[in-house]
């Protein structure tokens, strides 16, 4: 008989099985992938653990002892991935018994039957239904001491009675697969109390929608409890958690329906956390959207916030749905909603939550709330300073970061904060590595001075100043005369015409890159915070810029890299084979539109093999480069190119080169490698290597192809190797045979 902790599924909310792994008993291991039975086998191998393969999928079984099997499931869990540990499944039967078919509907994932075997806690409490509900008031927004309902909250409690928080039941629950039994007893603790205190207006009631398995089965006792405690249905309002993010949205659709068709209400739950539920709103309808706390938390004072709110609140408006706003902590918060139309309140402010339902609440006057109101306006200046500033530093940013190229980012930075600050000069100064710097960008007032390539060698900075600007602190002089600095340091500032200054460190992570510099030259000026704060922000986005740039010019350099080594011959480092292909179609098809000459070389190292076999490969390979150097040497335009061709074999492309220039290139080849004095004693030629070069040239049309001048130059270095080697063949194009 399985002993697993599962039970079939339309049984789930009403039973609370007992794991019975500390028994002895058989394991069953099926895994995703071979490899993960590689890994588990290698594993048991190493504790000399006996198992037995399966042979229909990658899996296997094993006898344990009692408690072995969470033993090694758990070491399981270390050593693989957090897939395999959700993939691979596993069923334990106590005993020695062959599982029965009923057995295999208890097969559960390894790593929830980790979690299960680790919740004896959760188990026991399930099964001694050791939980209580407490209840917190939800009010109407008008007039808060007016009662519309209660949430009920749940509460486990241990062996001595003391009260567990609902997080780590939850969590544990959802992972060891016990979230329909917790739901269940959840739902009935919260009917049986709530009917017990005899509180009118209506009860909120969480539930989680993947718990239910059936719902006119998994619910019927839910409604049975309702009715016995003569509650009317009109008054139990169910609420769908978001967080749960619904996958099955038939199924909830399905849920929703049992509970309208029986006369209850359905609210949304935490609306504005977790998964959307604003795309849930025209699939769902609910009666009730709940606001999620974090959502109203400041919402007085966050832009962000107040303006999402506020569009849900307009939607809501617009089609009929009673909102509840969670959380309310503080009498601006609660002001803020109920003028901008939010139905009912819940939160510290009114009532926290209590095991005994509380009766009254609460009414804020208007005193209270005019108070309020006038605190409001001001913060709301403040909110719309905020977005100000905020809106500037968008549109600067978006300005700096228009390019990638670092000149451009720093000129527009100092342009830019120049203009906004109203100042006479803002630079931007650059250290090198020794902390010496200059300023490299310079934004300049009409009628002040230039200090553009000014450069400052202060050896005392690193020891005295560099630690401050990397810790991310500004520095702000009203009036260099009198700020308390060294006369030396006076006659500087004066010399470079510098009032008032505000200086703000531009950072990469932990390396201090420069300084951005704001300089008032013809008067004094008091730095406001808010300016500082701003200027810090834009130098916080100049940061990020100059990093993006450096990272794309680092993959520029990395890209050009890649491509050089792509189209390079390895041993020569001249270009390869497919570098001389792509360039040579290039060329033709750009010199068919101009009609301009293109030429081509060949050359062939003359008894090559004969200098391979004499002298070795390797003296072969170095004789390779020193003649590729020496043709490389001779191409003097830009666009020309040499390229190993194949063996021994190189090829050099001359565009917008005639025949005169392209023999004259070729002559120019043989001198340089015999200059090289190379000895080959077996050739057959001289004493020395030499080449058989062939040579064409052609006007490019777009009805021809590059075949022909790569067949007259190949003709050409043929007959030159027919004609005795060590000299040069130019080759007509219309007398090659294609």
């Amino acid at each position: 008989m399985s002993h697993i902790c599962p039970i079939s599924k339309t049984c789930a909310c009403r039973n609370v099985a007992r794991c019975r792994t500390k028994e002895a008993g058989r394991l069953f291991l099926w895994f995703p992938v071979s490899h993960t039975l590689k890994k588990v086998t290698t594993y048991l191998q190493q504790f000399a653990l006996e198992y037995e393969l399966m042979h229909e999928r990658p899996g296997l079984s094993l006898d344990c002892r009692p408690g072995q099997s969470l033993e090694i499931a758990r070491n399981l869990a270390q050593l693989l991935a957090p897939r395999e540990l959700k993939e691979t499944q596993v069923l334990f039967i106590q005993g020695a018994m062959q599982p029965q078919l009923h057995d295999f509907s208890d097969i559960t994932s390894l790593q929830r039957f980790i979690k299960f075997n680790q919740s004896e806690w959760l188990i026991e409490m399930l099964a001694t239904e050791r939980f209580t509900s407490y209840f917190q008031p939800i009010v109407s927004i008008k007039d808060t001491s007016q009662i519309f309902g209660y949430e009920s909250l749940l509460r486990g409690l241990d062996e001595q009675g003391n009260l567990v928080l609902p997080g780590p039941i939850l969590e544990l629950a959802t992972e060891a697969g016990l979230l329909p039994q917790l739901d269940q007893v959840a739902r009935l603790s919260t009917i049986t109390q709530f009917s017990r205190y005899q509180v009118s207006g209506h009860i909120f009631i969480n539930f989680a929608p993947t718990s239910l398995y059936d719902p006119a089965f998994c619910l019927r006792s839910t409604v049975e409890a309702i009715d016995a405690a003569s509650i009317p249905h009109e008054r139990v309002v169910f609420e769908v958690v978001e967080s749960d993010n619904p996958q099955d949205l038939a199924h909830l659709k399905a849920v929703l329906q049992y509970y309208r068709d029986a006369g209850f209400l359905v609210a949304l739950d935490d609306l504005g956390s977790g998964y959307s539920s604003l795309n849930l709103l025209h699939q769902l309808r609910p009666d009730f959207i709940k606001l999620d706390m974090e959502l109203i938390r400041n919402v007085h004072q966050d832009l962000y916030k107040a303006s999402i709110t506020e569009k849900l609140l307009e939607i809501t408006q617009k089609l009929n749905i009673q909102t509840v706003a969670e959380g309310i902590e503080c009498i601006e918060e609660l002001n803020w909603l109920q003028e901008r139309g939010a139905t009912l309140a819940q939160g510290h402010l009114i009532a926290k939550a209590s095991a005994v339902p509380v009766t009254t609440t609460p009414h804020f006057d208007t005193i209270a709330l005019n108070v309020a109101l006038a605190d409001r306006k001001q913060v709301e200046g403040h909110v719309q300073h905020q977005s100000e500033s905020e809106r500037i530093v968008a549109a600067v940013t978006q300005r700096i970061r228009q390019s990638l190229e670092l000149d451009e980012i720093l000129q527009t930075t100092a342009a830019e904060v120049r203009q906004l600050f109203e100042v006479d000069r803002v630079v931007i100064y650059k250290f090198e590595p020794d902390w010496s710097g200059l300023v490299a960008v310079e934004s300049l007032a009409e009628g002040c001075m230039s200090i553009l390539g000014f450069h400052v060698m202060d050896t005392c900075f690193k020891s005295t100043r560099a630690a401050y600007y990397q810790q991310g602190n500004t520095r702000a002089i009203e009036d260099v005369e009198n700020a308390g600095l060294s006369p030396c340091h006076v006659d500087l500032l004066r010399s470079l015409q510098i009032r008032a200054n505000l200086v703000v460190p531009i950072l990469q992570q932990e390396r201090l890159w420069g300084l951005l510099i704001a300089h008032q030259c013809r008067n004094s000026r008091q730095w406001q915070q808010s300016e500082i704060n701003l200027f810090n922000q834009l130098a916080g986005q100049a940061a990020i810029a100059i990093q993006q740039s450096e990272l794309y010019h680092q993959l520029q350099q990395a890209n050009h890299e890649l491509q050089r080594l792509a189209c390079s011959d390895g041993l020569t480092q001249v270009a390869n084979r497919r570098c001389f292909d792509d360039t040579l179609n290039a060329q033709w098809e750009r010199l068919a539109l101009e009609q301009g000459s293109l030429s081509l070389i060949l050359c062939d190292v003359d008894y090559f093999k004969l200098y391979n076999d004499t002298h070795g490969h390797l003296a072969g390979d170095d004789g390779l480069r020193q003649v590729a150097k020496a043709i490389s040497q001779t191409a003097k335009h830009p666009a020309d190119l040499v390229a190993r061709y194949g063996g021994e074999e190189f090829a050099v492309i001359l565009p917008n080169t005639d025949i005169e220039g392209a023999m004259a290139v070729a002559r120019n080849i043989q001198k340089n490698v015999s200059a090289l004095k190379m000895p080959h004693l077996y050739s057959h030629v001289n004493e020395f290597i030499t080449l058989s070069l062939g040579v064409a040239t052609i006007t490019p049309h777009s009805q021809l192809s590059p075949a022909i001048l790569i067949a007259a130059a190949d003709q050409g270095l043929y007959q030159a190797k027919a004609q005795g080697r060590n000299c040069v063949v130019q080759m007509d194009c219309e007398d090659a045979d294609v």
